[in-house]
C-alpha cells in the first residue's frame, strides 16, 4: 500500500511540474494541409480501392521564424533546425486528430462500404533531397488504425482496430511561403487487435494488415499565436 502511495505521490508532482513549466506566445506560421487520398487496402473487402483524405495540422518553426524570435523560441527546437529546414510543433491533444480518413461507401462498387481512420503519434525521418523551393523526405510513424468494415464477405459489418507503423515517401514543392503542395506515398503495415468473427478472403488478413495510401495535400500556412 505504501509503495502506491509513494507512486501517486511522485506522479501528481511531476504532473505539477510540468503545468507550471513557463509557457512562451510565439507568432508562428500555422500549416492547415488537406488533401485527397486513394487508399489501397487489400484482404478486408472484395473492393481493394477506398478513397479518403489527408489532413496535416501542425506550427512550423523555420530559420526565419527562429532569428525573429531568438529570446523565445526553446532550446529543444533549435536544434533541430540546424540538420532540418522546419520543425512541426503541435500541443499534444492533437495527437487525436487522424493524419488519413478513409470514407468509401458502398456506392463506389462492389456493395462493399470501408469507413476509419489511421493516427500518426509522431514522425521521425532524414530529408534526402533539400533545395530552396522542394524537399524530398522519409518519415517512419508508429500509428494506430480503425476500419469499420461493411462486406458481402461477412454477415455483418465489423470493426477492426491495428497498431502497427508507417513508412512514408514525400515531395513538397513551397510556391509561396503561405502555399505549399506535397505529393506522397505511404505504406502501413498494421497487426489487428480484434478480428472477431470477421474472416477475409485473404487469409493473411487475420493476422496483419497492409495498406497503402496516395495523397496529394494542400498546405496553407497563416501566423498564429502558439504555446512553446
Amino acid at each position: 500500500m505504501k509503495k502506491w502511495i509513494v507512486v501517486l505521490f511522485l506522479t501528481a508532482f511531476a504532473a505539477t511540474l510540468y503545468a507550471a513549466r513557463p509557457v512562451t506566445h510565439v507568432e508562428v506560421p500555422f500549416n492547415a494541409g488537406i488533401g485527397p487520398t486513394a487508399f489501397w487496402i487489400p484482404g478486408v473487402a472484395g473492393r481493394e480501392l477506398h478513397t479518403g483524405f489527408n489532413l496535416n495540422l501542425y506550427g512550423v518553426i523555420t530559420p526565419q521564424t527562429l532569428d525573429a524570435n531568438k529570446e523565445k523560441i526553446p532550446i529543444k527546437y533549435r536544434r533541430y533546425l540546424n540538420t532540418m529546414r522546419e520543425v512541426h510543433v503541435a500541443p499534444m491533444w492533437m495527437i487525436l486528430i487522424p493524419q488519413y480518413v478513409i470514407v468509401s461507401p458502398a456506392a463506389l462498387g462492389e456493395d462493399d462500404a470501408l469507413y476509419g481512420a489511421i493516427w500518426s503519434l509522431l514522425s521521425v525521418g532524414p530529408e534526402f533531397i533539400s533545395k530552396r523551393y522542394y524537399v524530398v523526405e522519409g518519415k517512419f510513424s508508429p500509428t494506430v488504425s480503425y476500419l469499420h468494415v461493411d462486406s458481402d464477405d461477412n454477415e455483418d459489418s465489423e470493426n477492426l482496430v491495428g497498431v502497427g507503423c508507417m513508412l512514408s515517401l514525400a515531395l513538397t514543392y513551397t510556391f509561396t511561403d503561405n502555399f505549399l503542395v506535397t505529393f506522397s506515398y505511404a505504406h502501413l503495415l498494421q497487426l489487428p487487435l480484434s478480428i472477431n468473427s470477421y474472416k477475409p478472403t485473404d487469409a493473411t488478413s487475420e493476422h496483419w494488415i497492409q495498406a497503402g495510401a496516395l495523397s496529394l495535400i494542400l498546405h496553407f500556412r497563416f501566423g498564429m499565436s502558439q504555446k512553446l
